[in-house]
């Protein structure tokens, strides 16, 4: 008959395992990896447990693993980090990130959105409420409505705006006032 202290501490022992994960397998509506955990310990199929709204694909990344009671053969992941590619931010602060450089970030001064190659909003219908500045050129495929004054280079060139060197006929008119 064995030791049941002995046994009991040796479950324990086993019930946490940090790890890598070597393959990700995305079907069925759930994540299962395959980790390497001791030197040679390689747990095929084991599921990941992700919150809700959020997924991540982490091939190579860092893996805390438990087994319920001590059984290696039932273990769940319960977080991937991948540290060649964490960011450094503030106390309080929030972030998504991936590998190539794309992030939104909940800074304590604002919220940055960044984009490596392209970023792409679609709604039926967006509101911003505040000021806008956009730095670049702007491209606008359909109608503008304003109900407040368009501005170019200083000058009003919206519904109420005027002309001096109006002549009566087909001669041009000076820039807007």
């Amino acid at each position: 008959m064995g030791n049941p202290i002995r046994d009991l501490s040796n479950r324990v022992m086993m019930m946490f395992s940090r790890g890598v994960v070597r393959r990700v397998t995305d079907t069925n509506g759930r994540q299962q990896l395959q980790v390497e955990l001791f030197k040679d310990e390689l747990r095929d199929d084991i599921e990941h447990m992700q919150n809700y709204g959020f997924t991540s694909h982490a091939k190579g990344g860092d893996v805390a693993v438990a087994f319920i009671g001590g059984n290696r053969e039932q273990g769940i992941v319960l977080a991937v980090d991948d540290r060649r590619y964490r960011i450094t931010l503030k106390a309080g602060e929030v972030a998504m990130y991936d590998d190539l450089g794309n992030k939104v970030e909940l800074l304590r001064e604002m919220v940055k959105v960044t984009a490596v190659q392209h970023a792409e909003v679609e709604a039926p219908t967006i509101k911003m409420i505040g000021e806008i500045e956009m730095v670049g050129n702007v491209k606008i495929q359909g109608n503008i409505d304003s109900t407040g004054t368009v501005t170019n280079n200083g000058k009003n060139i919206g519904s109420t705006h005027q002309h001096n060197g109006v002549l009566v006929g087909t001669a041009n008119t000076g820039a807007p006032i």
